[in-house]
């Protein structure tokens, strides 16, 4: 209460007033909208060529179980490929985690879980 009659004083003998902010309801809105727009009008417009591609199913798939089994983040699939056995197509091929983990996996069928083990270094 001693600052806020302090500050009034100071006012008082230099002869002038703080103004008071004012406010409009509308001048209020436009300021918000102008505060959360821009970023997703931003979003909208510039997309990165990698994220207008779909994402494989087999690739989601196989994200969620190795988060699932080994706590492994997906970096990148290094590589993969589709070999036919006997009439079925099979998929294979070498994942890398975020936090530098490969693993090889497998599936031998669309339908079922994916085969994964964790690549180690040959030592010879």
């Amino acid at each position: 209460m001693a600052q806020n009659t302090q500050t009034r004083n100071a006012y008082a003998s230099a002869g002038r007033w703080p103004r008071p902010l004012k406010l409009s309801l509308a001048s209020a809105a436009t300021a918000v909208i102008m505060l959360v727009s821009p970023p997703a009008l931003a979003a909208d417009e510039v997309k990165p060529a990698a994220q207008e591609a779909a994402t494989p199913t087999w690739q989601s798939v196989l994200t969620l179980q190795l988060n699932d089994e080994y706590n492994c983040i997906l970096d990148k699939v290094l590589f993969d490929r589709d070999i036919e056995v006997g009439g079925h197509i099979s998929k294979e091929g070498r994942a890398r985690c975020l936090d530098g983990r490969e693993f090889d996996f497998s599936r031998p069928s669309t339908h079922e879980t994916f085969e994964i083990h964790l690549c180690l270094p040959t030592v010879c």
